[in-house]
């Protein structure tokens, strides 16, 4: 697995795994992030939560196994601003399927969004 992918990396989006198998992703987001309405777009959030809880999928892989992101629910809980953080955790793993949780949270630690997903265990 990659430390940083390069669309992450070109985004300026840093990644730090959490010895509990967690996977945080953070990043500040500028105006260059923001919608019309001057709050930052809410895909932001979707694309560090699905981030941050497919990396966690793909630390629970054994050698050969890949993972696909399956389905991503999610809900918006306040305006998105400043710098947003995203943590991804496994729920559970099986042979063929990861169930996984995400937490976003703005500068102050105000949870702004938080997501379920569903990932497929993919062997060769």
């Amino acid at each position: 697995m990659i430390d940083v992918s390069p669309f992450n990396e070109k985004l300026g989006i840093r990644v730090r795994d959490e010895s509990d198998g967690a996977v945080v992703l953070a990043v500040d987001a500028n105006e260059s992030f923001h919608n019309e309405v001057g709050a930052v777009h809410g895909g932001v959030a979707m694309f560090l939560l699905d981030g941050a809880m497919g990396r966690a999928a793909c630390r629970t892989l054994t050698e050969g196994e890949t993972c696909a992101t399956v389905q991503i629910s999610i809900q918006f809980i306040a305006a998105l601003r400043g710098r947003i953080e995203a943590r991804g955790t496994v729920t559970k793993r099986g042979r063929r399927i990861a169930f996984l949780e995400g937490t976003c949270v703005d500068e102050t630690g105000k949870l702004v969004a938080r997501a379920q997903g569903t990932w497929a265990i993919l062997k060769p």
